[in-house]
């Protein structure tokens, strides 16, 4: 036997052999070994780079980088590569940095970013790429930043904005934008799908109009200063409901046109500095219940009548707001003076005139209907409806609204909408008021008039008078659909007064004409001959449908009779033999005799026997009996002679 350590020895070498052909063993080493170089790697910091907290916070500002540097800790939650010459940001850059959150490249030369360039950036919160030399937005770039909530883009040389170029990054708060100074081109769906933004910023764009910012309907605040905006117009904010903070200053602004801030319902903070502004439409902070700051300072402003609504309102709803210091610039009477200090007793105001005052409408249900009011664009216009509320512009009802020239407006009428409509036009002097009268009728029990009867009174003068007389002419009323009755004011239908000259004659007497007249003006004729053309084409339509059908079954019986006449020319002959048969079965025999019959094969002997003794059990029966060598034998209770026919 052989001891415990030669026994060990032997072990040894066979146990070492197993180990490295045990496959579970490897593969623990090879885990091993890839945890270690990851360690290793997580704490590593590259060597043109500081780092500090734990190797989370990396700065290599400065450092004249061409491109992002390799060995960065993936425990990284803060990288700053800002004033570097990094031109391009390549595929799977960052792949490794799962947990950074802030990635700051700006102040590069980046002109390109790949797509793919963030990809394993799951926690990403903001990236800053301002002050690059980008020219289009890198959208693609931005596809799985599902966390990403603030993006710089400011002072880039991008051209323009194309729709849904933020698309894949719903998540976004807040977005820069400001100072692309060769923007030429923000496309109508720029903002789609940013429902979540809070803050954007526009300023120096050279924008001269609003671009459409209606998916933004959660946005808090707007920077729009230092753009080419000459005219601020009614709906330019439309949908930014929740609107709190917005800034217009150094925007060339010249004129903002009555209701133009109506959608700003929340708004609380409005900067209009250091613009163009001589005046501003009468009530055009009052939907602003909320605004609390408003700077208006270096601003010519023109302190006449109409300026007067202004200085009211600033000292009723913003008494100790003093950074407004709006002051007169003209005339130089009130040059210097604070906007707020000022009252009627300056001026000579006067009521507002209506330019162009609403007219009574008569209309159908269901169609849709306009009164027009039109006065000074620095006036306010309002409605008092029949039910005695009143409409002003922003304060939409269902199907009636008030637009930006002072209409009221109906989409569809209803009977319910019967009544006068009141305008009210007003300025800091007072108002005016004008009305009209809606009629709306049913469609249900209208009856349409095509005739009405007017009575004509013809005055001619006498031979002495060197003058014409007036020729009086009304008309009588005629029960008729409102739908065939004009919508011009009644005084215009009532009378109406020419003068007239006429050679001289003697005077005759008066004479009454009851004429015919066909009434085709109005909206509802014009609906009534929309139905019926509507009703003529459907017919026609019908009528021509049902004459292609008929010809297209003519073709087709037409192809059959040609086809069936092209196959009975090829059909083979046949004989048919008639054969009368006498009514009385006892003269059958008698009369067998006297007739003469061709000479028959002994098949068609066979076959006429057959025949013979089926007619003997009838009084009159046809039997047919075909073949294509046969003849065909027909036996008829009849006196006449036997006749052959060949067809």
């Amino acid at each position: 036997m052989t001891s415990d350590p030669q026994r060990q020895t032997m072990r040894g070498p066979r146990w070492k052999n197993r180990a490295l052909c045990d496959p579970l063993l490897v593969l623990l080493l090879a885990l091993q070994l890839l945890v270690v170089a990851g360690l290793a790697r997580a704490q590593t910091c590259p060597s043109v780079c500081s780092c500090s907290n734990q190797f989370s916070k990396v700065i290599c500002t400065r450092r004249g980088l061409r491109e992002v540097p390799d060995g960065i800790s993936t425990n990284t939650r803060y990288l700053n590569l800002q004033e570097n010459q990094i031109q391009v940001i390549k595929v799977d850059s960052f792949k490794h940095l799962r947990h950074l959150e802030i990635l700051q490249l700006s102040k590069n030369h980046i002109r390109s970013i790949e797509i793919g360039a963030f990809n394993g950036l799951a926690n990403l919160n903001t990236l800053e790429l301002f002050d690059n030399r980008l020219t289009t937005i890198p959208n693609g770039a931005f596809e799985y930043l599902s966390k990403l909530k603030e993006l710089w883009l400011r002072n880039n040389p991008i051209e323009s904005i194309p729709s849904y170029a933020f698309n894949r990054v719903p998540s976004l708060r807040r977005l820069d934008l400001g100072e692309l100074k060769r923007l030429s081109y923000v496309s109508e769906g720029a903002f789609e799908g940013l429902g979540n933004l809070r803050y954007l910023n526009l300023g120096m764009c050279n924008l001269k109009e609003i671009p459409n910012l209606t998916p933004l309907v959660r946005l808090d605040e707007l920077e729009m200063s230092g753009n080419q905006l000459s005219v601020i117009r009614p709906g330019s904010f439309k949908g930014l409901i929740h609107l709190q903070k917005l800034w217009m200053m150094h925007a060339h602004i010249q004129t903002i046109e009555r209701n133009s801030f109506d959608d700003l319902q929340s708004l609380v903070e409005l900067n209009l500095a250091h613009n163009n502004l001589t005046l501003l439409p009468h009530d055009l902070f009052t939907p602003l219940h909320h605004l609390e700051r408003v700077h208006l300072h270096h601003n010519p402003w023109n302190c006449n009548c109409d300026i007067l609504w202004l200085s009211w309102w600033l000292k009723e709803m913003v008494p100790a707001n003093t950074s407004c210091c709006a002051r007169c610039s003209t005339p130089p009477s009130h040059k210097g003076r604070y906007i707020g200090e000022l009252d009627q007793n300056y001026f000579h105001c006067y009521a507002p005139v209506i330019v162009e005052p609403p007219a009574d409408l008569n209309v159908t249900e269901g169609m849709a209907a306009e009164l027009k009011c039109r006065a000074n664009s620095l006036t306010s216009v309002s409605w008092i409806t029949p039910d005695g509320s009143i409409m002003t512009h922003g304060a939409y009802k269902v199907r009636i609204s008030v637009l930006n020239d002072g209409t009221l407006n109906f989409t569809n009428v209803t009977v319910q909408d019967t009544g006068t409509y009141t305008c009210m036009v007003s300025n800091s002097a007072g108002n005016t008021t004008a009305s009209a009268t809606l009629n709306v009728s049913s469609t249900e029990n209208g009856s349409f008039s095509y005739f009405t009867t007017v009575t004509v009174e013809t005055i001619e003068p006498s031979q002495d008078d060197g003058v014409g007389t007036p020729v009086q002419r009304s008309a009588g009323p005629t029960p008729s659909s409102a739908s065939w009755e004009s919508s011009s004011p009644p005084s215009s239908a009532s009378s109406a007064t020419t003068t007239a000259r006429t050679p001289p004659s003697t005077r005759t007497p008066e004479k009454a004409y009851t004429v015919p007249v066909t009434e085709v003006g109005g909206e509802g004729s014009l609906a009534g001959l929309d139905e019926v053309m509507k009703t003529t084409k459907i017919i026609i339509g019908c009528f021509v449908a049902i004459t292609l059908m008929a010809a297209v079954m003519l073709v087709i019986f037409y192809k059959m009779r040609k086809q069936h006449h092209q196959q009975n020319q090829h059909a083979p002959t046949r004989t048919i033999e008639i054969i009368n048969v006498d009514e009385d079965l006892a003269r059958a025999p008698a009369l067998e005799s006297h007739l003469t019959l061709p000479p028959l094969e002994h098949e068609q002997l066979n076959h006429y026997n057959s025949y013979k003794t089926a007619y003997n059990h009838a009084s009159a029966v046809n039997s047919v009996h075909s073949s294509a060598h046969e003849p065909l034998l027909i036996r008829a209770s009849s006196k006449d002679n036997v006749q052959e026919t060949q067809i």
